[in-house]
C-alpha cells in the first residue's frame, strides 16, 4: 500500500502501451503516446485501478523544469554568469556546450580521441586567455558542485568583506569570548554585568600588564552584538530553542507544489471543555499543514495525550477521500465552496460534495518531532510511502508553519470562548470560567478552519509576480491545482480500513464483540460457522460501524453498531436523550466486596476461635449417643440463633419481668399437736 503520485512528463503503461502524461484539467489527464499515435484524456483514477496500469519512475525531464525554475529565479547579471559556466563546463566535459543537441558538433581539442582532463586544461588556457583567471583544478570543483547541486552550486558563494567593527585588545576579546561561554546556559542580564564580568576576568587573568582600554561606550558597541548572537539579549527559553538547532547553513523551507513538504505537531488547546462524561480537561489537538500553500492537511482533537494510534488514524483520514462530517454546517461543503476546484476534487474521487469544503493534498515528505508516539506512527507514514524529517529536539523553530496555525488557533478562535485560559500562568485571570463541551469545541473548529483560516490571507503566501499582496490557502492551493506537476491519487477504502488498530474476535450467534459493543452485517451469515478468531478493524473515533475481513477472500465487511440499530427504533432516539442527560453511575460492587471481604474475614476467624473452644469441652464431657448428641446440637444453634436475632432486631420488644416477691406468711395458730422432723 503506497500513495502514488503520478506527474506530468512520467511515463506509465497502461493498455500495453507506454503513454507519458503532459497535462491535467477537468476533463481528467491527457496521455501522450511515446512512440506513436494520438493523446487521449482519461481518468487517471479510474485506470490506475485497472491490472495493466503502471508507474514507473521519474523522467530526466523533471531535473530539466527544476533548472529552469532555479534559473528563473536569479537576477539578470546572475543569470548571465551561471549559463556562461554551464556551458563552458558542458563542452569541457562532453565535448559540446549542449550534450542534448544531437546536431551539435565538437570543436578542435574537443572531439574523439580526447580525454576529460586533457579538455579541462584546454578550457583554463582559454578561459585565461580571455581575461578570465581560473585553472584546471578549479574547473573540476566547479562541475562537481554543477553535477551535485545543479545550477544553483554554479554561483558565487564568496560574500563582501564587513568591517571589523571596534578594535579591543586581545586580552578583552579573549576574556569576553570566556564569560559569554559561561553563561549560555544562565539567567538573562544586561550588558553593564557582562562589562564588568569581562573586566574582572581580565584583572584576574593580567594582572602584571597593563590593558589599554577602550571606553565603555565603545565596549558597549563591540559587546552587544556577541551577546546578541550567542542569545544573551533574549529570553532563556529562547537561547534553549537556538541551542538545539543543527550547526549548519540556515536554508528556508522552499516548496513547489502541495505536499511537498508538511509539518505535523501535537499542541495542548488553552481552553478548558467537559468532556461527556463531565470531566473537566483541556484537550490536545494534532494538525498537519502544508508548507507551500499554508492549508490544513489534517487535524483532530483529543479528549487525552494522542497516542501513535491516534496519528494513524490522522494518516489514514488525509489519504483517503474526503467525506461528511457529522453536524457539519451545508454551507460549508465543497459543493459550495467558490475558491476551491470542487468539481475537479469531485471527478478525480478526492471527495464528496458533501464532504468539507477542504483541500485534498497528497503529502510526500512530513516534518514531525521526535516524541514517542510519533516515533511509533513513523511505521505508518513510511506505509503510505512518505518521507519522514525529524526535527531537531526541543526545537519549534523546525516546524514554523505548524506553529503558526496553532499560534492562530489561539488567538483567532479559543480567545473568544469564556473557557479561554491562557498561554500561560501569568495571563490567566481569577474569574470562574464556564468550560465549552468537547462537541462544541470540535464543531467551532471546522466551522474556523474552513470559513475563516482557509479563506484568510497569510502573510507567508507572497509571490514574487503581485508584490504587495498576499493570498489565501484555497487561493494558493486552486492556483496550483492544474499547474502543479502531480494527480494525486486518494487511498481506497480497503488501504483506509487496513489502517485502522487491529483486533482479533470470535464470530459468534449475534455478531461479533468488541468493547461493549456488538457489531453485524447481513454479510456476516455466509462465515458464521466459521470457526476460530476473524481480524477486525475499527476507527476508535468512529464507533458506529467495524470491519471485519472475509477469511476466504480478504474483503472487509462493514458492520454496524447494536446501537445504531437501536436508536432507529420507536422512541430509541428519545431513550438516547434521556440516558445521555443522566450522570454516570459508579459500580457499587468493589465497595461493596471489599466490606463483604472484611467480615467474611471476621466471622472466619471467630469461628475458628469458636470451635477450637468447643473441642477442648468436649473432651472433658461425658460421651453421648449419637441421637442425644444431634439434639443437644439442634438446639444450641437454635438457641444462638434466637440471641443473634435479638441482638440484630432492632425492633422494639417487651422489657424482660422479674416475678415480684411474696409477702411473708405468719403462722395462724401454735398447737401442740403440730409437729415437726427432727
Amino acid at each position: 500500500m503506497r500513495l502514488r503520485r503520478v506527474n506530468l512528463g512520467d511515463i506509465v503503461t497502461w493498455d500495453g502501451r507506454d503513454w507519458i502524461v503532459d497535462a491535467h484539467g477537468i476533463q481528467g489527464t491527457r496521455l501522450n503516446p511515446v512512440v506513436e499515435g494520438s493523446p487521449v484524456w482519461v481518468d487517471l483514477a479510474t485506470v490506475a485501478l485497472e491490472a495493466s496500469f503502471e508507474h514507473h519512475q521519474k523522467s530526466d525531464a523533471s531535473q530539466e523544469v527544476r533548472e529552469r525554475i532555479d534559473l528563473a529565479r536569479l537576477d539578470q547579471d546572475t543569470h548571465q554568469d551561471v549559463l556562461f559556466w554551464r556551458n563552458h563546463l558542458n563542452e569541457a566535459r562532453f565535448g559540446v556546450a549542449d550534450p542534448d543537441d544531437p546536431d551539435a558538433v565538437p570543436r578542435d581539442g574537443y572531439g574523439a580521441g580526447t580525454t576529460i582532463e586533457g579538455r579541462m586544461e584546454l578550457k583554463a588556457q582559454e578561459l585565461r586567455a580571455a581575461g578570465i583567471k581560473t585553472s584546471r583544478t578549479s574547473l573540476f570543483r566547479k562541475d562537481s558542485e554543477y553535477r551535485a547541486h545543479g545550477v544553483m552550486g554554479l554561483l558565487d558563494g564568496r560574500k563582501a568583506r564587513h568591517s571589523t567593527g571596534p578594535r579591543v585588545p586581545k586580552e578583552v576579546e579573549t576574556a569576553a569570548h570566556q564569560v559569554i561561554a559561561e553563561h549560555l546556559g544562565s539567567t538573562s542580564r544586561d550588558t553593564k554585568y557582562f562589562l564588568d564580568k569581562i573586566k574582572q576576568r581580565v584583572r584576574n587573568d593580567h594582572s602584571d600588564h597593563i590593558i589599554e582600554w577602550p571606553s565603555d561606550r565603545t565596549l558597549r558597541r563591540w559587546l552587544n552584538p556577541l551577546l546578541d548572537a550567542a542569545g544573551l539579549m533574549k529570553s532563556a527559553a529562547h537561547r534553549r530553542s537556538e541551542s538545539n538547532r543543527p550547526q549548519r547553513t540556515f536554508r528556508p523551507i522552499e516548496a513547489m507544489y502541495p505536499g511537498q513538504y508538511v509539518e505535523i505537531d501535537s499542541n495542548t488547546l488553552d481552553v478548558e471543555t467537559a468532556m461527556p462524561d463531565g470531566q473537566v480537561i483541556r484537550p490536545y489537538m494534532t494538525a498537519a499543514v502544508d508548507v507551500f500553500s499554508g492549508s490544513v492537511v489534517g487535524f483532530h482533537i483529543h479528549g487525552g495525550a494522542p497516542s501513535s494510534t491516534d496519528h494513524a488514524v490522522l494518516f489514514a483520514r488525509i489519504v483517503s477521500p474526503r467525506r461528511a462530517v457529522d453536524r457539519l454546517d451545508p454551507s460549508l461543503t465543497l459543493g459550495r465552496s467558490k475558491t476551491l476546484p470542487s468539481e475537479s476534487m469531485i471527478a478525480m474521487g478526492q471527495a464528496t460534495p458533501d464532504a468539507p469544503a477542504m483541500p485534498f493534498i497528497a503529502v510526500e515528505t512530513l516534518t514531525m518531532d521526535r516524541g514517542k508516539d510519533f516515533l511509533a506512527s513513523r511505521a505508518a507514514a513510511e506505509v503510505l510511502g512518505w518521507s519522514v524529517i525529524d526535527a531537531p529536539p526541543h526545537s519549534p523553530t523546525a516546524k514554523p508553519h505548524v506553529e503558526r496555525f496553532f499560534n492562530s488557533v489561539n488567538s483567532q478562535l479559543l480567545a473568544r470562548f469564556d473557557s479561554y485560559v491562557g498561554r500561560s500562568p501569568e495571563h490567566r485571570g481569577r474569574n470562574a470560567r464556564v468550560p465549552i463541551p468537547f462537541t462544541e469545541l470540535v464543531d467551532q473548529m471546522w466551522k474556523f478552519v474552513i470559513s475563516v483560516y482557509q479563506n484568510r490571507p497569510h502573510r507567508g503566501l507572497v509571490r514574487r509576480e503581485h508584490p504587495g499582496r498576499t493570498f489565501t490557502p484555497n487561493q494558493m492551493y486552486a492556483a496550483a491545482f492544474e499547474a502543479s506537476a502531480g494527480i494525486p491519487l486518494p487511498l481506497t477504502e480497503a488501504d483506509y480500513v487496513g489502517l485502522m488498530p487491529a483486533f482479533s474476535r470470535t464470530l459468534r450467534s449475534d455478531g461479533i464483540h468488541l468493547q461493549n459493543e456488538t457489531y453485524d452485517s447481513p454479510a456476516l451469515d455466509q462465515i458464521r460457522t466459521h470457526s476460530g478468531k476473524v481480524e477486525v478493524r475499527q476507527d476508535p473515533y468512529d464507533t458506529d460501524r467495524a470491519w471485519v475481513r472475509h477469511p476466504q477472500n480478504d474483503v472487509w465487511i462493514d458492520c454496524t453498531a447494536r446501537s445504531v440499530r437501536l436508536s432507529a427504533l420507536p422512541f430509541g432516539s428519545t431513550v438516547s436523550q434521556r440516558l445521555a442527560a443522566t450522570a454516570p453511575a459508579d459500580d457499587p460492587h468493589a465497595e461493596w466486596a471489599q466490606t463483604f471481604l472484611d467480615s467474611e474475614t471476621r466471622r472466619v476467624k471467630a469461628e475458628k476461635i469458636t470451635k477450637r473452644h468447643t473441642s477442648t469441652t468436649n473432651r472433658d464431657r461425658r460421651k453421648q449417643s449419637p441421637k442425644e448428641a444431634k439434639s443437644t446440637s439442634r438446639k444450641r444453634t437454635k438457641a444462638a440463633t434466637e440471641k443473634a436475632n435479638r441482638r440484630r432486631d432492632e425492633l422494639p420488644r417487651p422489657a424482660a419481668v422479674e416475678p415480684a416477691p411474696l409477702a411473708p406468711v405468719s403462722p395462724i395458730r401454735n398447737h401442740p399437736d403440730d409437729y415437726k422432723v427432727v
